[in-house]
């Protein structure tokens, strides 16, 4: 008997999940990360000894893929489960924006607007088939379902927050998937909406994950870029790092498709162009450190385009703030389109500019308990598929044998959130476990 051995490129919850479905199969793995720490856009910073998500993450009660893995690594007792809520800023006003009662009530729209935004809700649930909205522009299918003003004031807000100015060519998959996603997590005759969080952060999952795989023996390696994916008569056969190439039977890359495509110089051309084109939103997200709350909302959306931040995330709505040492946790998360030069500001010029804004939207409440401006931002976070390129989703098994790939590009028409993510790395090694039978003239080592 053999033992095949694959190299991981990507240490984020994708290459984890990966190397941990592979790991439980026998496979020999060995993970290859970049950073200091494994985790990717869910890695963690570190203040005043505390464990504090670098950016916000959404676990709703109804995941079952991130709940079993709660479950398998053995952390479901930091798993506290939370009804949350959401409001909009609109015209200097907060407006609560959760039950059925305040749908219909929401003062901003008039009382058809409000029957048409609930009929749009309603829309998504009955459409069960995604390739209908994949050819229907998101704003088209949005104005005729819910009308000019809902579209207006709801819908509008919510495409330049998450889409920057590339929301013309979004189609509905986008929003139609986020109605379906959100709506199978509230319970009850009250509509709560049901998320839970894990103590220390999202990175307790990764951190646990990570340990299961290193009792099955796989190895980790950060602080490890690679170089160059070694390609030899058109497959495969290892990676070069630190000039010295470490051969294997097969690699799979979990890297954003423009990074994987300047690692193979030696693949197949049409397939390096195709992943050089992806294009992807990227973000700037200041995490505000305080002493006091700010809102009573998890999220709060808004609708003034002249704030340069599209919505106010308080997570320690939901976070219960004695697990990160009695601080109140806010980001203010900005999307940015590829070519957006808010990507080039500096963190003091983006605090200037946010601090500016929060002002205008808090007055009263006391700067005196901000006690940290910290500026995340990360260029590859949510890929772009405009109508009519699903055949620009790359595929499991590259056009380079035994070379495989699993990110968020290829998980469309689902979200790129840890739920997804973790059931389409299931899906890769199932992919790969499949596929093992057939190389041929691996490196293989005797199994032991």
């Amino acid at each position: 008997m053999t033992t095949q051995k694959v190299a991981i490129i990507g240490g984020g919850i994708m290459g984890v999940t990966l190397a941990y479905r592979l790991a439980q199969r026998g496979v020999s793995v060995t993970v290859y990360e970049r950073g200091d720490n494994l985790g990717g856009l869910a890695s963690y910073m570190l203040y005043d000894g505390v464990r504090m998500d670098r950016f916000y993450h959404t676990i709703l009660s109804s995941d079952t893929s991130m709940q079993s893995l709660m479950e398998e690594g053995g952390v479901a007792d930091k798993r506290h489960f939370t009804s949350t809520k959401q409001g909009f800023y609109d015209n200097g006003q907060l407006y609560d924006f959760n039950t059925p009662v305040d749908f219909m009530l929401f003062p901003p729209l008039n009382p058809i607007q409000r029957v048409r935004l609930a009929l749009q809700v309603i829309a998504a649930q009955f459409e069960s088939d995604w390739h209908k909205m994949d050819v229907v522009r998101v704003e088209d299918w949005l104005l005729r379902v819910s009308g000019e003003g809902a579209y207006r004031k709801v819908w509008k807000p919510l495409l330049r927050a998450k889409f920057d100015t590339t929301a013309d060519s979004v189609p509905a998959t986008y929003i139609w998937s986020r109605l379906r996603r959100m709506m199978g997590t509230r319970q009850g005759v009250t509509s709560k909406e049901m998320m839970c969080y894990l103590e220390n952060g999202y990175y307790t999952l990764i951190e646990a994950i990570a340990k299961k795989c290193e009792a099955m023996g796989v190895k980790f390696h950060l602080k490890a870029p690679i170089e160059e994916i070694v390609i030899e008569n058109g497959q495969a056969v290892g990676v070069r790092i630190g000039g010295q190439i470490e051969r294997y039977d097969a690699v799979a890359s979990t890297l954003a498709s423009p990074i994987l495509a300047g690692l193979i110089p030696n693949g197949d051309a049409a397939f390096r162009a195709l992943l050089a084109k992806q294009q992807y939103l990227g973000v700037l997200c200041p995490l505000v450190i305080l002493k006091e709350r700010l809102l009573p909302y998890y999220v709060l959306n808004i609708t003034d385009d002249r704030i340069p931040f599209t919505a106010v995330v308080e997570t320690t709505n939901l976070i219960d703030p004695q697990h990160v040492k009695g601080y109140h946790l806010v980001y203010l998360p900005k999307y940015l389109a590829p070519d957006s030069g808010l990507a080039n500001w500096s963190d003091e010029q983006v605090k200037s500019e946010w601090m500016k804004y929060f002002r205008q939207m808090f007055p009263k409440y006391d700067e005196k308990n901000i006690v940290e401006f910290v500026v995340q931002r990360a260029k590859y976070v949510e890929p772009i598929r405009p109508m009519g390129t699903l055949n620009e989703i790359p595929p499991i098994q590259t056009p380079i044998a035994r070379l495989y790939m699993g990110n968020t590009v290829m998980i469309y028409p689902d979200l790129g959130n840890g739920e997804a993510v973790t059931r389409y790395a299931t899906k890769v090694a199932e992919q790969m476990l499949a596929d093992m039978p057939q190389w041929q003239g691996t490196a293989a080592v005797p199994a032991v």
